[in-house]
């Protein structure tokens, strides 16, 4: 008879299609979690390499400042004065009336073609 009261007792409460139902449940919520962990994962590796290849980015723009400005150092004109003094070059400095100005083939041949006409 005891048996039979126990047997009764839990029967009533769980019923076997509830206890599926509940075991069910538990292996889709871990389910679930392993899938969030996994996607998670992924998600922080691929934050992580964005955030690599930013900073890469980042050094080469200011490793392409730094080579801009060691080029306007080296070609200003004072800065090149200031050099060709210093190493004692004979290199002088050109007057104005001594520069002549060049016309382009491009232009030279458009005026004789017009003058043809």
């Amino acid at each position: 008879m005891i048996q039979q009261v126990y047997k009764s007792r839990y029967s009533q409460r769980v019923s076997f299609g509830f206890l599926v139902w509940m075991v069910t449940f538990a292996v889709i919520a871990a389910a679930m979690g392993v899938a969030y962990a996994v996607l998670k994962n992924e998600q922080v590796a691929e934050r992580t390499e964005i955030n690599k290849l930013n900073r890469e980015i980042a050094i080469c723009r200011m490793n392409t400042n730094q080579c801009r400005a060691k080029t306007d150092a080296l070609t200003n004109r004072w800065a090149m004065r200031e050099r060709l003094m210093r190493d004692g070059s004979t290199l002088h400095d050109i007057r104005h009336s001594q520069i002549e100005i060049a016309r382009s083939t491009r232009q030279d041949s458009a005026v004789s073609s017009t003058a043809a006409r």
